[in-house]
């Protein structure tokens, strides 16, 4: 079912980053401080996305609909 997927994302659950420890949760802030300041360089908007497991039992139905859309690999 996910071949040809790139691993173009990386996503984190909001309860995971809430059970970091202050340091880390301090560190994981500056980066993505810097991230977004450089994608404001880069003139690029903040976007929000859409999260799909692939454990679900509609995983295959949204990628044959990114792969009509040509947004798959």
């Amino acid at each position: 079912m996910l071949e040809g997927m790139q691993m173009k994302f990386t996503v984190l659950k909001n309860d995971d980053i809430l059970n970091l420890e202050p340091a880390s949760l301090s560190a994981l802030d500056q980066v993505v401080g810097e991230i977004m300041d450089n994608r404001k360089a880069e003139g690029k908007k903040g976007n929000t996305y859409l999260v799909i497991n692939t454990d679900e039992p509609y995983a295959a139905e949204v990628i044959e609909i990114m792969k009509r859309h040509g947004h798959w690999g």
